[in-house]
Parts: C-alpha cells; structure tokens; sequence
C-alpha cells in the first residue's frame, strides 16, 4: 500500500526541521565560542580537555566554559550540512510531486532559503 503523500510530506517536513535544529544548535555552539573568544578572552576556558587552565580562569564568576565534548569537529559539521541539503531536496521534490488539492491541504515549505 503505498504512504499517503501528505503524511509522506509531512514527515519529510519534519526530517528537515530536525536536521536544521541540529544545523542551528552546531551555529549556536561555534558562535558562542568565537563571541567570548573575541570579546572576552580573559574570562574563557575550555573544559574536559588535556590542556591544564589556570586556576583563576575557572574560579572566576563570569567565565565562559567551553565543554570540549560539545564541540564538533569538521565531520560532524559536514555530516549535519549535507543532511540539511539532503532533506531539504526531498521536502522540495515530495511538494512538487503533490497534487494540486493535496497542496491546498498543506502548507507551502519554508526552506529557509532568503538570500
């Protein structure tokens, strides 16, 4: 029996929220690292590291900790960006192969495309 295309649309749909969820909260960690690297050298660590700060840094109250489990390498940015393309392609190509009275029934997605 094959998956009813709006329901095949909307799981589609949700894959790629999922995906640029993850996209995002990767954009949050990096930004968030390079604002205090840039403005507040004086008061970041990194934690879970091999790398020894001094003691100061951590007794500070206003120290930023970058937890080096949280931090993502190249691949797993990769791996998060082409999921995102990849999803993206299939809400797209799902959408376009609804009917005309399935595409009333949804709405149009919003893939965050704006130059």
């Amino acid at each position: 029996m094959a998956e009813d295309p709006i329901r095949k649309y909307s799981n589609a749909v949700e894959e790629f929220n999922l995906a640029y969820s993850t996209v995002r909260k990767l954009g949050e960690i990096i930004a968030d690292v390079g604002r205090h690297m840039n403005n507040r050298p004086h008061v970041f660590m990194v934690s879970n590291s091999s790398v020894g700060f001094p003691p100061e840094i951590g007794l500070s109250k206003s120290v930023f900790s970058l937890n080096a489990d949280d931090w993502p390498d190249v691949n797993k940015i990769a791996e998060a960006m082409v999921s995102l393309y990849e999803k993206r392609q299939r809400v797209k190509e799902i959408y376009a192969s609804l009917s005309a009275t399935d595409k009333k029934l949804v709405q149009q997605p919003d893939l965050c495309e704006k130059n």
